[in-house]
């Protein structure tokens, strides 16, 4: 008999398992433009200092862009009008006043309406106490959307992933990047390699991969530059005589040190610009030891859309960057 009872037990465990997974394959996908996020939110809070609050984290400019941009263009939505046309949108948050609630909550769920969606709950017991979590959370709120739009681009960049150059960035470097359909191989030398996609227009977006010895030295930010002026001056060329790819030197370049898939990267964010021409843009670049090979890797994404907006652009390589794994070799 309790053997009976185990089995049934197992069977109603796996029953409910399919019926969770059926579930979010049923859910529609997700709705809205890649960077927009939607806010729901009382007109009274909105016309407030929490207004204000979410405002100024969610509106501040994007880092690093030649003309300013947002984090992300906000949506604002009353209760009142959140309907069903809206809850499938990509990113929502709620912000809402709970008095029964002890003390704020940041809440995030994954798939609630659709998928591949993040809703976030932004709840605190008073007004003062919402403004107050809007101001200390507002950056994990950014941080948390930025990695679902992240996962996005790689979910799609994987289905469609250029499966012969990925392979060959893995001999090349000891490092694997999923590298979507569309990228073409432009330059390929001993320890440099160029891929990149045009788009509509002038639109270049561009990945560039070098390595070289591991330095004494601290891996500064202008030792970082310094390496790639010297690769991108050998192997990016501009459109006239003597132009070549360089960092500008008269931008503040966005630095942190972050961990990406086991890795310990160096993330530097600047401009770009051709030497003795007009071209340039926003790029992107992460840095590692590879201790296994006592080498610098660096990945480096980069824009060129003279005539739109770069934001989204940039972030779609990021995306690549952020693919980057160093394989595991018996």
């Amino acid at each position: 008999m309790k053997k009976i009872f185990a089995f049934l037990a197992l069977i109603l465990i796996l029953l409910s398992a399919c019926k969770e997974k059926d579930n979010t394959r049923l859910l529609p996908n997700v709705t809205g433009k890649s960077g927009e996020v939607i806010l729901v939110i009382s007109p009274d809070h909105w016309n407030s200092n929490i207004g204000m609050e979410f405002k100024k984290k969610l509106n501040q400019p994007y880092p690093a862009l030649p003309q300013n941009e947002p984090m992300f263009d906000l949506v604002r939505i009353p209760y009142s009008a959140f309907t069903n046309i809206f809850k499938t949108h990509r990113n929502i948050i709620l912000a809402k006043i709970d008095k029964e609630l002890k003390e704020p909550k940041v809440i995030v769920q994954n798939d609630l309406w659709a998928k591949p969606q993040i809703l976030i709950n932004v709840i605190a017991p008073s007004d003062s106490a919402l403004e107050n979590l809007v101001r200390e959370k507002g950056d994990l709120l950014i941080d948390r959307i930025i990695k679902k739009e992240m996962e996005r681009y790689a979910s799609n960049y994987k289905k469609y992933e250029q499966i012969g150059i990925s392979e060959h960035i893995e001999k090349k470097f000891g490092i694997r990047l999923t590298i979507p359909r569309g990228y073409i191989l432009d330059v390929d030398t001993t320890n440099f390699m160029w891929v990149e996609s045009r788009g509509r227009g002038d639109v270049v977006q561009g990945i560039l991969i070098y390595s070289y010895e591991k330095p004494e030295v601290e891996l500064t930010t202008s030792y970082l530059f310094a390496k790639r002026n010297q690769f991108t001056k050998s192997f990016v060329p501009g459109p006239t005589d003597n132009s070549y790819m360089a960092v500008e030197a008269e931008m503040t370049p966005y630095r942190r040190e972050i961990p990406v898939n086991d890795l310990d990267i160096i993330e530097l964010r600047s401009l770009w610009k051709v030497e003795n021409d007009y071209m340039g843009g926003p790029f992107i670049s992460f840095s590692f030891i590879d201790e296994d090979q006592n080498k610098i890797i660096n990945i480096d994404g980069f824009v060129y859309a003279p005539q739109f907006d770069k934001r989204d652009y940039l972030r779609q390589v990021e995306a690549i960057l952020n693919s980057v794994v160093k394989p595991l070799h018996e």
